[in-house]
């Protein structure tokens, strides 16, 4: 350093420490939450939260309009995504066997509940060649199921079972 230079002014000892303090709790920060969104989803809990999902825009629809989409009875995919299946089109339920239901057969409920806001997306995670969210319109109202493994995740309450772990749980959204 020339004589001529102006001296460097220098951080206190104290500085420099809190520095690295906050540094390293940015860094362990960042690993916390790598680790979290690394942990397994579980499918259950997943396929639940959807039909919860769909449960708030049915509700939305019934609060804007006065009651639920006015369908025919049947059966309704809930969303997009769906497997290629039987007929070589998405679909959902038994989306393989004779006991199915279209992506594009549902696009009249999806396009009504569409006039309340963003519908969830996404098909859940099959369970023995069962999947969801789909919804049935029968005399009870309408009911939004969906395939979990093994058992239901509250609020949704198990329909039916095959005693081999593909366990359909719904929603009963009365009219």
């Amino acid at each position: 350093m020339s004589p001529d230079s102006p001296a460097r002014p220098h951080l206190h000892p104290a500085a420099v420490t809190a520095l690295a303090i906050a540094g390293a709790a940015i860094v362990g920060a960042v690993g916390f939450l790598v680790w979290l969104l690394a942990q397994p989803v579980d499918p259950n809990a997943e396929a639940t939260q959807r039909l919860v999902q769909w449960e708030e825009v049915f509700e939305r629809y019934r609060a804007a309009h006065g009651a639920l989409p006015d369908m025919p009875f049947g059966g309704y995919c809930l969303g997009d995504g769906f497997p290629v299946g039987t007929g070589s089109t998405a679909n959902c339920r038994d989306y393989e066997s004779t006991t199915y239901y279209t992506q594009d057969a549902s696009a009249s409920l999806m396009d009504a509940l569409q006039s309340v806001g963003e519908l969830p997306r996404g098909a859940t995670t099959p369970v023995r060649g069962t999947v969801g969210p789909y919804a049935i319109y029968d005399e009870a109202g309408v009911r939004l199921l969906t395939s979990e493994n093994g058992t239901c995740e509250a609020p949704a309450a198990e329909v039916w079972n095959d005693g081999e772990g593909l366990f359909v749980c719904q929603i009963l959204l009365e009219r």
